[in-house]
């Protein structure tokens, strides 16, 4: 009398009534079925378990790579595992393509991180899909290193680092890469979309306004083609309030009579 033994069940392959030999068979092969399910199961959940730790962008993840290109002094691409990557440095913002300073922010990144490994942490994805990461090249954070050196603003919108914030302070002290000009113009400034132009309003008689710009110093009369400039923030309603302020008369909006 032969029998077969699985799972702790043994089904007799005679000798048995035929129900019980059915019976017996079903609940094997339910077992066998429910095992290999489980190992199924366990098996899937490793594969996902691999897939986050190896997958570069997921937040929290942290991974390896080369430095294929900077696009300026807050945006590279890393390529690692296969896959290229468009990161976005955590903490910073450097200064807007056409703004002073940068093409030297990028220089400078692409002199410390590029065609280098680097470590990289993701700790966003922004709108655009790049990830938010701190990239460590050459054992030191370049996020770090570009406000250390003046070539970034302390993102302070996103990030409230006392390192990021104390290496601005120092730089700004020493009067360090864009902290040289006396007034820089934060890139997020430089982003926001700029209103047309109106024609100045015309001045009622008697009336003599003033506006006067907060960077240069200077003073225009209100119907003043320049009088609607970006920095022109501060109005007076005669000369000598603008004068006692502080500022002088501009040579465009006024005749040489009265200048």
């Amino acid at each position: 009398m032969s029998q077969i033994h699985i799972a702790g069940i043994r089904c007799q392959r005679s000798g048995m009534p035929i129900c019980r030999r059915l019976l017996c068979w079903l609940l094997v092969a339910g077992l066998a079925t429910l095992v290999s399910s489980s190992v199924d199961a366990a098996a899937q959940s490793q594969a996902v378990k691999q897939q986050q730790t190896t997958n570069p962008g997921v937040r929290g993840q942290q991974f390896t790579g080369i430095v294929t290109r900077v696009a300026d002094g807050d945006t590279i691409q890393v390529s690692s595992s296969g896959g290229y990557y468009r990161v976005r440095l955590e903490g910073i913002d450097c200064p807007e393509s056409g703004q002073p300073f940068s093409q030297v922010a990028r220089n400078f990144t692409r002199q410390l991180a590029f065609d280098q490994p680097v470590s990289v942490k993701v700790l966003d994805i922004d709108q655009y899909g790049r990830l938010v990461a701190r990239v460590t090249s050459r054992g030191k954070d370049v996020s770090f290193e570009l406000a250390k050196a003046g070539l970034a603003w302390h993102f302070t919108q996103y990030s409230s680092d006392p390192l990021l914030a104390a290496a601005e302070q120092e730089a700004r002290k020493a009067r360090r890469g864009l902290w040289a000009d006396e007034q820089p113009i934060p890139p997020w400034v430089a982003r926001r979309p700029k209103m047309a132009p109106t024609a100045p309003a015309a001045l009622a008689p008697g009336a003599a306004p003033f506006v006067a710009n907060s960077q240069s110093g200077v003073y225009h009369r209100a119907n003043c083609k320049n009088a609607r400039c970006h920095n022109c923030t501060r109005t007076f309603g005669d000369e000598a309030s603008a004068q006692a302020a502080g500022f002088r008369r501009a040579g465009d909006c006024f005749d040489s009579k009265e200048r």
